[in-house]
């Protein structure tokens, strides 16, 4: 792992997400190829771990609902930064700014995502999400 590859599939990642959330894509599904089972989510007033690849489409599925009925077009990212924390692991941060087509701010959040290379190549294994 280095820093250029982690920002490069972590883009890809943002893509399929983007794509997810505006509609033009339907396949829930596909973001495993980029986030780990478990994986722990932390959000302003809750943590926890989903433990199953249910749990973790369910979850998905819940965002990209929420995202579609607000109008979603596009998430700008601010202040992005990958941190190599040993040969397999690394920590991409920043801020994101979900907004729809005539840029009305749906979501503005300071993310940190705890990304491990294993055996099926990079996964999300911990997304901290702040105000």
């Amino acid at each position: 792992m280095d820093t250029s590859d982690v920002t490069t599939w972590f883009d890809a990642y943002l893509d399929l997400f983007v794509a997810l959330g505006r509609g033009d894509r339907d396949d829930v599904e596909a973001i495993l190829d980029f986030y780990g089972v478990p994986m722990l989510l932390s959000a302003p007033g809750a943590s926890g771990w989903l433990h199953e690849t249910d749990q973790v489409i369910g979850v998905i599925r819940g965002q990209v609902e929420g995202l579609r009925y607000a109008a979603f077009d596009r998430t700008v990212v601010e202040d992005a930064s990958t941190v190599l924390l040993n040969d397999s692991c690394a920590r991409h941060e920043g801020r994101f700014i979900r907004l729809t087509a005539d840029a009305t701010v749906i979501a503005d959040f300071r993310g940190s995502y705890l990304i491990a290379d294993g055996p099926d190549g990079p996964r999300i294994a911990a997304l901290v999400v702040g105000g």
